[in-house]
């Protein structure tokens, strides 16, 4: 009679599976995938597993997703690479792992709102740029420099005519430092945030396994220099910023800002990524 019952009792969505409703509560949500799918295997039953960030607010953990083997067709339609955005429907499971039974992509507009994907820690070196002596000593001779050009000027003016030449010869010799100065800062600046930038790539591929042009890490970095047109202080620094990308493998377009900004030497950076909306 309890056997019976219990037969009674199950739901049978699938040749040889029984499902207890007592234990396992109906669960739907729309999110993003924050890891590409792993096989595994649950009470004996092979399938895949991965990572889905709700997107409803508040936002809470990331729910662990199992798709059984007998609903391999659902994933057939569906991109479950770090980012994509999907809704999910099936049963929570006591064990707090979510059993799929439906999944499909969101339409474009349908993104969640919570586009979290992850978050990855660098250590930031003792970069050139940002030594506080740096722009210190820079100042130092700028001033330094025209002030004793200037005053060479005069006295060649008044008293010698060939300290004036010497002053001249100051004059083009100090500019041509301002170049090669220029250069060489453009050169360190570039070699430095191009090795921070690899470290990023290698941390957000390591720890979200997302793919992430170096390009973008440089630019959020805020490698690089601008010009200004001012031939005293001919480029300055690019700030830190958020970027954008798109992942054609996930099928989705991601961001990623940093933090703390201004960088602080010798200290770690947090990057978060997001999943964005397509343009």
């Amino acid at each position: 009679m309890g056997l019976l019952g219990r037969r009674a009792s199950c739901v049978v969505d699938a040749p040889g599976a029984c499902h207890d409703p007592a234990v396992s509560t109906p669960w739907a949500d729309e999110g993003i995938v924050t890891a590409p799918p792993e096989q595994t295997e649950l009470d004996g039953e092979l399938g895949i597993v991965f990572w889905l960030q709700s997107g409803r607010q508040p936002r809470t953990e990331a729910a662990r997703v199992f798709v059984p083997a007998r609903h391999a067709e659902q994933v057939d339609d569906v991109g479950l690479g770090a980012g994509a955005a999907i809704a999910v429907g099936g049963r929570l499971r006591p064990d707090g792992v979510i059993e799929a039974t439906t999944l499909r992509p969101l339409e474009p507009g349908q993104d969640p709102t919570g586009r979290l994907i992850g978050t990855v820690e660098v250590r930031v070196p003792d970069l050139a740029r940002l030594d506080p002596w740096r722009e210190r000593g820079y100042r130092l001779v700028l001033r330094g420099g025209l002030a004793t050009v200037v005053v060479l000027g005069a006295v060649g003016m008044f008293w010698r005519s060939w300290v004036g030449n010497v002053a001249f010869i100051l004059f083009l010799a100090f500019c041509a430092y301002l170049v090669v100065d220029d250069l060489r800062t453009r050169k360190i600046d570039d070699r430095e945030y191009a090795s921070l930038a690899r470290d990023a790539v290698g941390a957000v591929r390591a720890e979200l396994a997302l793919e992430v042009p170096e390009s973008a890490m440089f630019d959020m970095l805020g490698g690089g220099l601008e010009r200004t047109g001012n031939p005293w202080r001919p480029t300055v620094p690019r700030r830190p910023r958020r970027v954008f990308w798109v992942d054609a493998a996930a099928r989705a377009r991601f961001a990623a800002d940093v933090a703390p900004q201004p960088l602080r030497p010798d200290s770690p950076a947090t990057i978060t990524v997001t999943a964005a909306p397509q343009e």
